[in-house]
């Protein structure tokens, strides 16, 4: 069985929540044009969650990449803050987010890079179970 090369898409996003829907839209259509359209709705939330912390705790303009290879994909945004984020207990003023991105994901973190950092995560072709 011959295993396809990794492919992968970026787009830089807007320094605002205004960007929120740009990354879910380039999200969606991205996913279901390299057949991953069955985890598209977990992929919305787990990015809309990832750029509305680039945007909100971090630093310059967050860039949205994909990647596939494998039969996974693999979510990151990028900003140039070196702050690397941490979970905090949930409740009513928050706290939910990276819970749901390790819930909804096979595996995630964060990696510091040449300008800021980058947090990703992963998903199968098919949802969790």
């Amino acid at each position: 069985m011959e295993v396809p090369a990794p492919v992968d898409a970026e787009c830089a996003l807007p320094e605002s929540v205004a960007g929120l829907a740009l990354a879910r839209d380039f999200t969606r259509v991205t996913l279901t044009g390299w057949g991953f359209g069955a985890v598209a709705e977990d992929a919305l939330l787990i990015v809309t969650e990832l750029a509305t912390n680039a945007v909100q705790h971090g630093e310059g303009k967050p860039v949205l990449r994909l990647k596939y290879g494998d039969a996974v994909v693999r979510l990151e945004v990028a900003d140039e803050s070196p702050a690397l984020p941490a979970t905090r207990p949930p409740g009513p003023d928050g706290g939910w987010g990276l819970r749901l991105v390790q819930e909804l994901s096979l595996e995630w973190g964060v990696a510091p890079c040449a300008r800021g950092k980058v947090v990703w995560c992963e998903l199968g072709r098919v949802p969790r179970a």
